[in-house]
């Protein structure tokens, strides 16, 4: 079995919520906890309702941030909420179930009744420290999850699969159950078990054969029936509703996106844009603050160059300008036809985007901005490309679009700033004379209304996307 290493952040978690007295317990899938408090998947609590202030006032004081699912995974009674482990970058997803929550995919349409219970069986997990349920509570809690999330096309089979990942953790945690206990817990729980319970349970031990497992799973979950929150037959109606309108977001994206299909910000989002000279690094941590924050908030690419493009969900979206910014003869051709009008074909497509940024941002979603444009410099750095030259109508229109732009800044720029022969060294092939003006100019950019970070990117790489992502996480 893979051992994971625990972040800093997790042990922080568990020290403020039992300072606190706050009732809580990883409720289930305790087999991967490691992995969770590592940060590569998610951490299951189950709180105590009593306690739900002071655990969003723990959660808060620690830099947590409340999230927003989408409709398709959103639940009563359960919330998400994201810290940073700032050693690693790691995120934390913290799953909060205030009840016992189980069922079909998208909808969750069972809530069993055991919480209080639940707090009278919770033991400390010896590797992490964590409260989890004894074995046996969470081993009935399995049963009846592998009924209840078993999709209909496989309920109506003669053998319907169970995966072999969820079949492993059963008879794993199977090994761990005292059968004496594993019965009382189930007279406690007002459970009704067959005859042959136990040579079932030590079958299942020893085999792991689907038949039996199948059999107790599916008693125990038809006595859950008057714990339905929504009938299994709606349920299944609003679960195909969910996956027909994912599938047609991903679809529809190119042409009509970008959709929103993360977690959003919980209080609204930010547009954030990346700025410096060729050689700072811009483009690699553009990509890799996509990668880490995609991961679990809802984020949008928006690249603010030559050939401005959006990038959501991991799809390239098309636009009906395109033709002008591609490197190929016919976009070449085009160029020179229009002449002047190209650069307000250019700015037009990114006063749109950003537009557009601003609208999505408000709802929650974070924009990362691969460069940005700006009116302090002309001529690069995104600048004006129209001003050097006798004023006439295309300049004034350029720059009418570019205080349009400036009005609508975005909320943090992370200027890398970089040594003129540093950036040299990485881009020898560019023109050394243009990245000298690029590294000089970039003190003279400002933004209206934005929280400015200035980053140090002569440094190892390493050393400037760690510092890069704590600033971020800080400010949003």
């Amino acid at each position: 079995m893979h051992e994971y290493t625990i972040t800093e952040e997790s042990h922080k978690l568990l020290n403020e919520l039992k300072s606190q007295n706050i009732r809580f317990a990883h409720w289930k899938s305790n087999s991967h906890l490691g992995k969770a408090l590592a940060g590569k998947t998610d951490i299951d609590l189950l709180v105590l309702p009593d306690d739900k202030e002071r655990f969003e006032s723990s959660l808060r004081s620690l830099g947590y941030k409340k999230m927003v699912s989408q409709p398709w995974s959103t639940y009563p009674l359960v919330e998400d909420w994201l810290g940073l482990d700032c050693l690693t970058g790691s995120f934390l997803h913290i799953h909060v179930h205030y009840a016992i929550v189980t069922g079909i995919q998208h909808v969750k349409h069972l809530y069993l009744p055991w919480i209080d219970a639940f707090f009278n069986h919770v033991i400390t997990d010896r590797k992490t420290g964590w409260p989890i349920p004894k074995p046996e509570l969470e081993v009935l809690i399995l049963f009846i999850r592998i009924w209840a999330k078993m999709p209909p096309a496989e309920r109506i089979k003669k053998q319907p699969v169970i995966p072999p990942y969820i079949k492993d953790e059963l008879v794993n945690l199977l090994q761990e159950v005292d059968l004496t206990n594993l019965t009382s817990l189930c007279v406690e729980l007002n459970l009704k078990i067959p005859k042959h319970f136990t040579e079932v349970i030590d079958s299942i031990k020893v085999n792991g054969d689907n038949e039996n497992i199948l059999e107790i799973s599916q008693l125990l979950y038809t006595q859950m029936k008057p714990y339905f929150r929504i009938p299994w037959f709606q349920s299944v109606l609003i679960s195909t509703f969910f996956k027909i309108n994912i599938k047609a977001y991903k679809y529809s994206m190119r042409f009509i996106g970008p959709f929103k299909l993360g977690k959003t910000l919980y209080g609204g989002g930010k547009v954030i844009a990346l700025i410096g000279s060729d050689g700072s690094g811009k483009s690699t941590i553009s990509n890799d603050l996509l990668k880490w924050l995609t991961y679990k908030v809802d984020t949008h690419y928006f690249y603010m160059g030559k050939n401005p493009h959006i990038k959501s969900n991991n799809k390239l979206l098309l636009s009906k300008t395109d033709i002008f910014f591609l490197n190929n003869r016919v976009s070449k051709i085009l160029k020179k036809l229009v002449g002047n009008l190209y650069y307000l074909i250019l700015i037009q497509k990114k006063l749109s985007s950003i537009r557009l940024a601003r609208r999505m941002s408000t709802t929650g979603s974070v924009i990362l901005c691969d460069r940005f444009p700006q009116k302090d410099v002309f001529g690069i750095n995104d600048g004006p490309n129209l001003q050097l030259a006798r004023p006439n109508w295309s300049s004034r229109m350029e720059m009418r679009m570019f205080d349009q732009v400036a009005e609508l800044a975005p909320d943090i720029v992370i200027k890398l700033n970089v040594k003129p022969e540093v950036a040299m060294e990485r881009k020898p092939e560019h023109d050394k004379s243009k990245i000298l003006q690029k590294c000089d100019a970039l003190s003279n950019i400002n933004f209206k209304n934005t929280k400015v970070i200035n980053v140090d990117s002569n440094r190892p790489y390493e050393q400037v996307l760690a510092e890069v992502k704590n600033e971020i996480w800080r400010l949003l």
